[in-house]
């Protein structure tokens, strides 16, 4: 049972001695195994680790001789186990979950002296360098010849793309490659994207340019994504709607979604406070949504798109009034961020739910609103404006939606303001 991953080694005595010695890991491989060049079930069980410096490695003597194994973070594959002789704590980082886990739990039985069941243990053997192998950190695949199909990604990657192999449907995998920051798959035929992002929880940036993609899942942007996403492209596409739940990655700074099908922006992107660069250039955008106005970026492309600017504000007031059960209803949904999906609601409320509108004051609203067409300057939203059109126009047509009576009167009292209750 071998285990590639960095080590640590720390001599529990240089404190007490009065001695420092400054700590570092290297990559080394782990392994459990009996000493000699027996293999029957009386051999004694060592643990040995080998590193590049260290070919043939050290041995630790595990039956009876463990104090304490410390695997609460083994599921980001970090442990420490803490041996009485010599009084050394071995501290491993960037494993395998499963396989240090493994590792754990045949270490634990063999430090108590029980019976190993069905598990075999080899004779351990001094490795050479080169099976120890560098943490590769980084993978580029160019082309179909190249894709890894008979062996796995390295499960250190932290960047890894992968363009001109014609993919369809993302690699289950890529998603176990829990250290991965960096995800490029441009240039492929991907046409749908996993709900799930498996254990993408360090992932900062996801291009997916050029690719066939028509839909984008809501349920991954409630995910870990929201926290670590930094960069999402989805440029030269075929979409035709944002989900709203896009707007939960609040700590986004660069949204690119040039040359696709969009007909308009989500109304809450507004909320994405964090955001310094959107490229929405050559869609279908008529009209934006009144919440851009709340951004602070530093470049904004909306060139090539159909913008159409009213000669005057208009205000068409609807249902203004009590507002429904289904209204005050969605409005929690959306406010709490309650995910939900089609095991959850039939589909007309899903898609009710997915068409909210925000109104001015920062509230979410459905059917009871009043719907307000206005214009508005880039130059107030961005450092860097590109020109919608080849007039050089700098006004661009919002659509606000106002949620009260109250909302409205501000509105009639100053269009140009963008205020909040």
């Amino acid at each position: 049972m071998r285990l590639n991953c960095e080590v640590e080694i720390i001599n529990r005595l240089l404190p007490a001695l009065n001695m420092k010695k400054q700590s570092r890991s290297s990559r080394a491989q782990v392994s459990i195994g009996r000493g000699g060049a027996s293999t029957s079930k009386d051999a004694a069980i060592f643990l040995l680790i080998c590193t590049a410096k260290d070919k043939a490695g050290s041995k630790y003597v595990v039956t009876g001789n463990i104090c304490q194994i410390f695997n609460k973070f083994v599921s980001d594959g970090k442990a420490t186990i803490r041996f009485k002789q010599p009084e050394e704590d071995i501290c491993i980082n960037k494993a395998d979950p499963l396989q240090l886990k493994g590792l754990l739990s045949v270490l634990k039985k063999a430090a108590q002296g029980e019976d190993l069941g069905q598990v075999t243990l080899s004779t351990l053997q001094p490795l050479s360098a080169t099976s120890l192998g560098n943490l590769k950190t980084k993978m580029t695949v160019l082309s179909r010849k190249d894709y890894p199909l008979t062996t796995s990604f390295p499960l250190s990657l932290r960047q890894l793309k992968i363009h001109n192999c014609t993919m369809k449907r993302l690699d289950s995998r890529i998603l176990q490659l829990r250290h991965l920051e960096t995800l490029d798959l441009s240039v492929n035929r991907l046409l749908t994207l996993p709900e799930n992002p498996g254990r993408w929880n360090r992932l900062s940036e996801l291009r997916l340019a050029q690719n066939q993609l028509m839909v984008l899942p809501p349920v991954i942007w409630q995910s870990c994504l929201q926290e670590t996403l930094l960069l999402l492209d989805v440029s030269g596409n075929t979409i035709e709607e944002l989900p709203l739940q896009l707007c939960h990655l609040k700590n986004l700074i660069q949204l690119h979604v040039k040359n696709n099908k969009l007909r308009s922006l989500p109304p809450t992107v507004g909320s994405m406070q964090k955001l310094r660069v959107l490229t929405a250039a050559n869609n279908a955008i008529s009209q934006l949504p009144a919440g851009i106005a709340r951004l602070r970026l530093e470049s904004l492309d909306l060139f090539g798109n159909p913008l159409q600017l009213p000669d005057k504000e208009t205000v068409t007031i609807n249902n203004l009034g009590v507002p429904s059960l289904v209204d005050l209803s969605a409005c929690v949904i959306r406010t709490q961020r309650l995910p939900y999906g089609a095991d959850d609601l039939p589909p007309h409320l899903i898609h009710y739910l997915n068409n909210a509108r925000v109104c001015w004051c920062g509230k979410y609203c459905f059917e009871n609103a009043a719907r307000c067409l206005t214009r508005c300057d880039l130059r107030s939203i961005s450092e860097t404006v590109i020109m919608w059109n080849t007039l050089g126009s700098t006004f661009i047509p919002v659509e606000a939606f106002l949620c009260s009576i109250k909302c409205l009167k501000n509105f009639q009292k100053n269009p140009y303001a963008h205020w909040r209750k």
